[in-house]
């Protein structure tokens, strides 16, 4: 393996592994804000429903927080944006790497 091989390669990773940092954190926090706010408002039952129905909850998360509490949720918006950020840091890190 070259050295311009094991380079790329290493970038890429380093790449990858930030953005699958920041996508698990905020994730996390979004869902992890949305679950307790389900909670709150209607209780046990829907953490079950929500972890049963992970990635609508998470994609949704934004807006269940924003209906449930009836105003938008500001200070969750930049885990949200960050999230998604980190996905798409990740699909880079891959192609820099070589992987996809």
């Amino acid at each position: 393996m070259s050295i311009k091989t094991f380079v790329r390669r290493a970038t890429g990773t380093t790449i990858g592994v930030v953005g699958a940092i920041l996508w698990i954190g905020a994730g996390l926090f979004c869902l992890i804000w949305a679950l307790e706010v389900l909670f709150s408002i209607f209780g046990w039952w829907t953490i079950f429903v929500g972890l049963i129905l992970l990635p609508v909850t998470y994609l949704g998360s934004i807006f269940i927080v924003w209906f449930s509490l009836g105003q938008f949720p500001w200070i969750m918006l930049l885990p949200y944006i960050v999230s998604f950020v980190g996905l798409a840091t990740m699909a880079i890190g891959g192609k820099v790497r070589g992987v996809a």
